[in-house]
């Protein structure tokens, strides 16, 4: 009983008064659960409500005082998939491709939705031709094509400029006329024959449009994006020593168009994160050294710092963190567990949906798996302790060990700290040693690691 009421709990909000509703139809319909509504505020998320999926579709109320920005509902958190849109007190109507929400996206009610949808839509086709003429004119060697390129570009230019003047008369005076302007690129008004100085063009105005001191954008994601698509996509190198300088040239000289210590920190927390999950820790020293430690110490968070510097225990081929426990008054440890021939640690809680899927099936899956010790570490606090025992009693292919939090907050204690745990759940796999040699992402690529050794 008490397992139905917090499964219960998950998805009913109670006391939230409706000011709009988002309606979506997934095309085609998949097997997706449930929805999360939350508002962006640059890096972070603000819960704001949930609602059930059933055939694809869903209805969901935005709760009264929601301020207009940019909203994001996800509803695959594994894999990371989720839509993002713009809210300003208007009812929002749409139909999307759940595995490309961000492409295949249509707008049946919201002005401001549709507004930014039809630019986007507009501007890339336009955007493609120009790209295209522009690698054809790379390639080619005759002087006709090549003029008969230029005359196509021009034109392409004219036919850019006055979509997007319409664009932004059309939206002046609403939120979407921020991310417009924003989007906008950079094009030389001739096409350049040497691909270097394409290259060097591009990146030298790559961020012409984007105000780093717009209130509209900095609650949002557009910052991060942008940045980490300069950072990643507009370096490139075959030599792995000469990437990571072009990288940490490219996070410094994005960095220092930042003006904002706040905006600069919650892009610098990003950026670091996704260099710790890499395991790449000469980016992140780099990130420290240079940028992180020289900001104001109000807003130098050393629980975050930390946190980043324990992923790197947990490095591939690093020996895992010991980890102690006691059973009725008896010790043990994961370094004096019998040796098998493989070990896997999952981090996991009671009240994360996607654990409460994932765990039954691993719990399965181990049934004739003998040479797996499986260390299954409860992530939870005081309120839902009694929830993740009844849990561990369905999950008897596992050894149970409760990392109970500290004041209330489960993600203070030993076992999170030791092995960087961000998020639940989180997999690692040891050979006999107990040395770390997978990280699997989700339940299917701790499947698919095992199924390979057969």
């Amino acid at each position: 009983m008490f397992k139905k009421i917090l499964l219960l709990l998950i998805f009913i909000s109670t006391s939230i008064v409706a000011q709009d509703t988002i309606r979506g139809t997934m095309k085609p319909a998949k097997n997706y659960s449930y929805i999360i509504l939350n508002q962006l505020n640059s890096v972070n998320k603000k819960y704001l409500n949930n609602a059930v999926i059933t055939n694809g579709e869903f209805k969901i109320a935005i709760p009264k005082g929601t301020k207009p920005g940019m909203l994001r509902l996800e509803y695959d958190v594994n894999k990371n998939l989720f839509i993002d849109f713009i809210y300003n007190n208007e009812d929002i109507e749409f139909e999307f491709h759940p595995e490309y929400p961000s492409n295949l996206v249509s707008f049946k009610t919201s002005e401001e939705n549709k507004l930014y949808q039809n630019y986007i839509d507009d501007v890339s086709v336009i955007q493609n031709k120009l790209d295209s003429v522009q690698v054809v004119y790379f390639q080619t060697k005759d002087a006709n094509e090549e003029e008969l390129l230029s005359k196509i570009y021009a034109k392409e230019l004219i036919n850019l400029k006055s979509t997007e003047d319409l664009f932004n008369k059309k939206s002046d005076g609403k939120l979407a006329n921020h991310f417009i302007k924003a989007n906008k690129r950079f094009y030389e008004n001739n096409l350049i024959k040497d691909t270097e100085k394409y290259l060097n063009t591009l990146k030298s105005h790559y961020y012409d449009n984007i105000d780093f001191d717009d209130e509209v954008l900095a609650k949002s994601s557009l910052f991060i994006d942008r940045v980490m698509d300069y950072v990643l996509y507009l370096t490139n190198s075959k030599d792995p020593k000469e990437l990571i300088k072009l990288r940490q040239n490219a996070v410094s000289y994005s960095l220092d168009k930042i003006e904002s210590d706040t905006t600069k920190n919650e892009i610098m927390q990003s950026l670091l994160y996704m260099f710790a999950q890499q395991e790449n820790k000469e980016i992140t020293d780099y990130i420290f050294e240079n940028h992180f430690n020289k900001l104001p110490i109000a807003l130098q968070d050393y629980e975050f710092k930390n946190m980043i510097n324990d992923l790197f225990k947990t490095t591939i081929g690093e020996a895992a963190p010991n980890i102690e426990w006691d059973v009725y008054g008896k010790p043990y440890s994961l370094a004096t567990l019998d040796k098998s021939k493989y070990s896997v640690i999952v981090f996991w809680g009671s009240t994360c949906p996607h654990c409460l899927v994932e765990l039954p099936k691993f719990n399965e899956y181990l049934v004739d798996k003998k040479n797996i010790k499986t260390i299954a570490i409860g992530i939870e606090n005081e309120d839902s302790k009694a929830g993740w025992k009844e849990e561990t009693f369905n999950l008897e292919n596992m050894t149970h060990i409760l990392g109970l939090g500290i004041n209330g907050n489960k993600w203070k204690n030993k076992y999170v700290q030791d092995y960087g745990i961000t998020s639940t759940p989180s997999y690692f796999i040891l050979d006999s040693d107990k040395k770390i040699i997978a990280k699997p992402y989700d339940i299917k690529e701790v499947k698919e690691f095992f199924d390979k050794l057969n």
